[in-house]
């Protein structure tokens, strides 16, 4: 009877080892240099949740809902995008999320702002980088920065491997501020 006892629980010590080994491994963000996941429909919602955009990978469509009925629709899908608290503007990342390609161009888009369907301001690369010698090399990609979200005052940002942060009006686009701020992946 003791045998059995001391088998369930290595089996049971044995189990809650591997889950908590390799429940990270099934979690975790894709390594530099491994493909993105495929496009998979997502939803993404404002901070005062008041909206919620819906991606659907399929039709490629981008439907705004307003507690829970259609508000307003556009093409696209985005795996890295942000839904402001007045359900009107969406910030869209770069589809790389933080990795860019190795032969990216100074205009590669970054950040885009729209209001609805209308785009705002598409940033390039140029306007987030100041010294492209600081990009980190991973396995076929430079490491370039991340997308933030929203900050109290309804204002985007970014961090940059520079150790920048940077904040964007969203009604604009317009950069408005720049601070120091350590980059942490």
């Amino acid at each position: 009877m003791r045998s059995r006892g001391g088998i369930r629980v290595f089996s049971a010590l044995a189990a809650a080892w591997a889950l908590a080994v390799l429940a990270p491994a099934l979690t975790r963000e894709p390594l530099a240099g491994e493909p993105l996941a495929p496009p998979a429909d997502q939803t993404v919602c404002s901070p005062n949740g008041l909206y919620c955009a819906v991606m659907d990978a399929e039709t490629k469509q981008t439907t705004v809902l307003r507690e829970g009925r259609p508000h307003w629709q556009r093409s696209g899908w985005f795996r890295d995008a942000f839904l402001a608290d007045d359900g009107e503007h969406l910030v869209v990342g770069y589809r790389g999320l933080d990795l860019l390609n190795w032969d990216y161009r100074p205009g590669t888009v970054l950040l885009s702002f729209w209001r609805r369907d209308r785009l705002i301001r598409a940033v390039p690369f140029a306007e987030v980088i100041e010294e492209p010698a600081r990009l980190r090399p991973m396995a076929g990609h430079f490491l370039w920065g991340r997308t933030l979200g929203f900050d109290k005052s309804g204002r985007f940002t970014v961090e940059t491997v520079e150790d920048r942060r940077l904040t964007f009006d969203i009604t604009t686009g317009a950069l408005v501020a720049v601070e120091p701020h350590p980059f942490r992946r």
